[in-house]
């Protein structure tokens, strides 16, 4: 199956920045495949990453940090009656008197408008189908992603934990006693840090389980202070922990759970 991945903070940075973070996301989807024992291909096709596998990258995609979301798509030219005659093929699922609509986007140029799209496979998948056009409330939603040379045809979007590419963000040292602390920590790895571990209690069990392919070490320690001088060795950026208690140290503490409710819940499930 082919994958269109989405992302957002990443599409923001200069061109250059850009380029080395998606090759951060694509080295961390190529390390989690390897882990699995999956074979992948993964490429960037007109500014987007796209990756054709088994079905179970599914599952992979959805604890990636930097992927916003992701599509099972079927891929094609960008004339006119090349889309159409995707987007008929891919409209099968549709029944007759079934209400549909069709979401375009488009980028790059082109001899014709999104409107243009939306109006002629529109009307070419009503009459195959015997369909009706709801654009308010469909049954069925089609989505057409024109980019310069390729178009993207989809009918899902699965949602990712976004955040940044692991390991793009520096290196942090997570001080862990109790569950809020692997809370903290999952936060970190979501937002692209490498995250290395200070137990003060044996979690490495429930460590593994988050960590799976991630690049970490385990240390372990007796107290906060000695987690210093193990980041300190060991030249990790700040301290990670899910306490509300403040201390002073010589680098940075980071409170991730500070003023996140919500995130104390199943921030991490």
């Amino acid at each position: 199956m082919l994958y269109l991945i989405r992302y957002s903070e990443i599409g923001l940075k200069s061109k250059r920045v850009r380029t080395m973070l998606e090759n951060f996301l694509i080295n961390d989807i190529k390390n989690a495949c390897k882990y699995y024992g999956m074979e992948a291909s993964i490429k960037k096709i007109d500014g987007r990453i796209v990756i054709e596998g088994e079905k179970f990258i599914e599952e992979i995609l959805k604890r990636i940090g930097g992927v916003r979301s992701f599509s099972p798509v079927a891929m094609t030219g960008v004339g006119i009656d090349e889309i159409t005659e995707k987007a008929l093929g891919y409209s099968s699922f549709i029944k007759e008197n079934e209400s549909f609509a069709l979401r375009v986007r488009k980028a790059g140029k082109h001899g014709y408008t999104s409107r243009d799209v939306a109006t002629i496979v529109g009307d070419a998948i009503r009459i195959k189908r015997k369909a009706k056009v709801d654009l308010e409330n469909p049954m069925h939603e089609i989505f057409i992603e024109i980019r310069q040379r390729h178009a993207f045809i989809f009918d899902k979007i699965i949602d990712g934990i976004g955040g940044m590419p692991y390991g793009s963000q520096g290196k942090v040292l997570a001080f862990i006693e109790g569950d809020e602390d692997l809370k903290a920590a999952w936060l970190m790895v979501r937002r692209g840090c490498h995250v290395d571990f200070a137990l003060a209690k044996d979690f490495e069990r429930e460590i593994k389980e988050m960590m799976k392919w991630r690049r970490h070490t385990i240390f372990y320690c007796n107290g906060m202070h000695e987690a210093e001088k193990i980041a300190l060795q060991n030249e990790a950026k700040a301290i990670v922990t899910g306490k509300e208690n403040f201390i002073k140290l010589s680098i940075p503490v980071f409170y991730p759970l500070l003023g996140k409710e919500y995130v104390r819940m199943q921030v991490w499930q």
